[in-house]
Order: C-alpha cells, then structure tokens, then sequence
C-alpha cells in the first residue's frame, strides 16, 4: 500500500515581509561611491574595494551608504550591552569589539558600530545591523565567557545582545 504524501500548511507564512528601509528599492545603474566612508556599489553589492568599472569623472555623483545614512539618523540594527566590565578590562574588550567589527566589515561594508559608551553600570554597543551585534556578543562571549542573551524586536529587524560576566569571575 502507497502512503499519500504529505501535505504542508503554508498559511503561517508571512504575506508581507518587513526590509530595511535604508537599502534602496531599484538597484542603481553603474558604480556609485559613499561620500562618508568610501564604499563602492557595484552590481547590487557594497564593497571596499574599488571596482575596475569605476572612472572617478562619470561617477561624481557620490550618494552616502545605507550605513552611513543610519549612523547620521541614529537608527541603530542592534544593540549589545556588556555588564559586569570592570575599568582594566575595557581596552581588551574594546580591542575585541572593533577587530571583530573589521572582519566583519571586510565582508560586508554596511556591518559598524555606531556608538560605544558607559550606560548603567556597563557598556552599551549599537550597530547598523543585528548580525553584528550578534556577532560582538559571540566574540566577547568566546574570549571571556560568561553568559549572551539575545532579544529580538519586531520581524527580527532589530535585536538586543546582552553580556553578562559569569560569577566565577566576579
């Protein structure tokens, strides 16, 4: 006897997926470069690396990036808050977050940290995406351990890392 296959049910599926805003709808023709980091887009991708298409006189029409844009709106992707970092410890830390914030980066340009600063007790992150903030808690996590919760906003557009030293360290 043939069993009849199965039969999945799609209507918890999403009719309206939420994007950035900041990403531009229609892909622009040619190379554009940032005007605040330098960046350049190329075939639907930002990049560093400047692409062998670009002629600086054609291209005088330089735009700034998605990520440039949200930095000078303040509207951050993520947010990793560190608690429990002692003053000796914060260049390391510091040190941690922006070496990972460069690999990340190399990949993908439009990845950076926002803002760094001293808020309640500890330290507070915010970054133009929310893959990079998950990636600072993991790396902060992996080098000092301790414990990494996340909290996800609406459509996972946004998220909430945050760090805690473990007890065994305090």
């Amino acid at each position: 006897m043939r069993s009849q296959p199965k039969r999945y049910n799609t209507l918890y599926k999403k009719s309206h997926v939420e994007r950035d805003m900041y990403l531009p709808k229609r892909d622009p023709k040619g190379v554009i470069q940032c005007r605040g980091c330098g960046a350049f887009h190329h075939r639907r991708h930002w990049t560093l690396i400047r692409p062998a298409a670009f002629d600086s006189q054609a291209h005088s029409n330089r735009v700034f990036c998605p990520a440039c844009r949200k930095i000078r709106d303040q509207f951050p992707g993520g947010e990793v808050t560190l608690l429990g970092v002692e003053a000796k410890n914060r260049g390391e830390i510091a040190r941690i977050l922006r070496n990972e914030e460069s690999r990340a980066r190399e990949k993908n340009p439009l990845e950076r940290i926002m803002r760094m600063g001293a808020a309640n007790g500890g330290w507070r992150v915010e970054t133009t995406t929310e893959k990079l903030a998950q990636r600072l808690g993991r790396s902060v996590k992996k080098a000092r351990g301790g414990k990494l919760d996340y909290k996800w906003g609406h459509n996972n557009k946004f998220v909430r890392v945050v760090w805690e030293k473990s007890g065994a360290e305090k």
